[in-house]
């Protein structure tokens, strides 16, 4: 009977080891499968920052010609400055994916390096190949 016991343990255990290897594969997976089409829409939202500051800029500066009939000033006039302002939706939207990507990357070093029992020494990191 103890030997059932024993072989029983032995078996949930392996089990457990490929059921969890199995779940750290699927994870990783559906991270890279998410990963990339993060970086699509992410990709897509820069370039429509980008076009809809420079139309709403045209836009401006084409009703304001209508109206005030100065045509073509002020479509000279805010058509660069929604260049300008498409450039910095840009701009401030990269840094935000970048300084949170960077976050993320941190703590998962962290949690890897307390995780193996020994943190690098003087916060150098080897790379292992």
């Amino acid at each position: 009977m103890d030997d059932d016991r024993n072989a029983s343990s032995g078996d949930l255990e392996s089990f457990q080891k490929r059921l969890n290897q199995t779940k750290a594969s699927i994870e990783q997976r559906d991270r890279q499968a998410s990963s990339k089409s993060s970086a699509y829409s992410f990709g897509f939202r820069l370039a429509s920052d980008l076009v809809v500051g420079v139309l709403v800029g045209f836009g401006i500066g084409w009703v304001l010609d209508r109206w005030l009939g100065t045509s073509p000033w002020f479509l000279l006039i805010f058509t660069p400055l929604g260049v300008v302002a498409g450039i910095f939706n840009v701009i401030r939207a990269a840094k935000s994916v970048e300084a949170r990507r960077h976050l993320e990357q941190t703590r998962a070093d962290h949690t890897s390096d307390s995780s193996s029992g020994a943190a690098p020494e003087n916060g150098d990191r080897t790379e292992e190949r």
